[in-house]
């Protein structure tokens, strides 16, 4: 039965605007998460991994690019399962603009009631994170996942057979790693949201959601 470990995107343009990206493709690392993806490489190189499965999206393969280029005979996969929420209209906007929306109270304390205007509704996503642990669950590990916030926060959430609703208790900041180990009938969380660098906690504020094409001048080591 496989460890899988979930990485989180460094630091995204959008992260340090405050905006809620979603599934949009053009949101980049920001310079400082360009810094973390390449800190995050001797890390993961400490770890022999069986397969990667990434999100589609760039900010995550930005994010596991210096990792890849000097381990290019790891199976590397993209994963459509592994994608960001689907915020709908709601992509693309601020938080402090969203947190002031009637509906941000469901978003926040009534999830799975809730479906993003014109995007997926938080059962969807639950859905399709549950199919992807059954799935994971029948293969080899240590098995690297690099994904999103929402998508680590309900696979731990799923992982530990969590309703929906509570999927928020946890926390998955840029470039921070969680790790599970799925067993035949059950999953334990190993860590969460650990960071190679991290400093003293100084603050928390709470959960949220969410969380030039440089790719152009990487070598494309993912397939489709």
């Amino acid at each position: 039965m496989p460890i899988i470990y979930l990485l989180r995107h460094a630091q995204s343009v959008a992260n340090t605007k405050g905006i809620l990206a979603g599934q949009d493709d053009s949101v980049e690392l920001s310079k400082e998460g360009f810094k973390q993806a390449k800190a995050l490489s001797p890390y993961l190189s400490s770890i022999k991994f069986a397969k990667i499965y990434s999100s589609p999206l760039t900010r995550c393969l930005q994010t596991i690019a210096p990792f890849m280029q000097s381990n290019q005979k790891i199976d590397f996969q993209i994963s459509q399962e592994l994608i960001e929420m689907d915020y709908g209209v709601w992509s693309g906007k601020r938080l402090s603009v969203l947190s002031k929306d009637r509906k941000w109270r469901i978003v926040q304390q009534k999830p799975s009631t809730f479906t993003f205007p014109e995007g997926e509704s938080f059962r969807q996503m639950r859905k399709r994170v549950d199919n992807l642990i059954l799935r994971l669950s029948k293969e080899k590990g240590p098995i690297l996942l690099v994904t999103h916030g929402d998508i680590i926060k309900m696979i731990l959430a799923s992982s530990l057979s969590l309703p929906i609703d509570r999927f928020q208790s946890f926390v998955a900041e840029p470039a921070s790693i969680s790790t599970i180990n799925i067993e035949k009938n059950s999953a334990t969380v190993l860590q969460s949201n650990y960071k190679i660098n991290y400093s003293v906690i100084k603050s928390f504020t709470g959960n949220q959601l969410g969380g030039g094409n440089s790719l152009a001048n990487v070598a494309k080591w993912w397939r489709a």
